[in-house]
């Protein structure tokens, strides 16, 4: 008997809001507002407004027309669902910084496997600092080459003499890559000596922790003695 009661009121009070937006359809078009939103709350009362309800995410939701025509049934995202969804970014962190540890571990082991001193680290450094300025020299040296032929060409040109087909233009752009290669190589050998510096700087920190580790272990064997 409530149940047919609370479904005549309810048929009842949809008549009323029915009707009630037909009269209203001007004013709703004119103001734009043609939608309303339908729910039922945790004691079963039915609600319509205009907007969402404060709880959407966990409420089934119903948005009706103008003329209270169902346009699409939104559904809840579970409280399930939503913990799931946050472990599973948890989890994928949690592998990301894992990651990251194996990686630092790796370079760690083979910072200290590579080189026995700081004096290893810096002769590994000058090895590759030689190598960029022989690279350099021998740009240099073509390219004094290139900068004689291009001012020979210009000084015939100035007296009126017939330049070889193309070669000033050909000239001008090698000259131009070739300075600047060598300006990307004095960068390079810049972040050579950085690069060696912060492998300095890792390694005794890496020796400082291992000594620290192996005076621990003789002061706990020295207690047990």
């Amino acid at each position: 008997m409530l149940t047919t009661t609370k479904q005549i009121a309810t048929s009842f009070f949809l008549t009323l809001l029915f009707s009630a937006g037909v009269a209203a359809a001007p004013a709703a078009q004119s103001s734009g507002n043609s939608k309303t939103y339908k729910w039922v709350d945790d004691q079963g009362v039915v609600h319509y407004s205009d907007k969402a309800p404060m709880d959407a995410a966990s409420r089934e939701q119903t948005l009706l027309d103008k003329q209270a025509r169902s346009l699409k049934k939104i559904e809840p995202v579970s409280p399930t669902e939503t913990k799931r969804k946050m472990s599973d970014e948890e989890i994928a962190q949690q592998q990301r910084e894992q990651e990251q540890k194996s990686e630092r571990e790796r370079r760690d082991k083979a910072l200290m496997t590579s080189y026995l001193s700081e004096k290893d680290i810096d002769l590994a450094r000058d090895r590759d600092l030689s190598a960029l300025d022989a690279q350099i020299e021998a740009t240099k040296v073509v390219l004094g080459q290139q900068q004689t032929r291009r001012k020979e060409l210009l000084t015939r040109k100035e007296k009126g003499g017939v330049l070889p087909q193309g070669e000033l233009e050909t000239l001008e752009s090698e000259i131009a890559t070739r300075n600047l290669s060598i300006d990307r190589a004095l960068v390079e050998k810049e972040n050579l000596n950085a690069k060696y510096e912060q492998r300095k700087i890792r390694w005794r920190e890496l020796k400082a922790a291992e000594r620290a580790r192996i005076e621990a272990e003789q002061a706990a064997a020295a207690q047990k003695k």
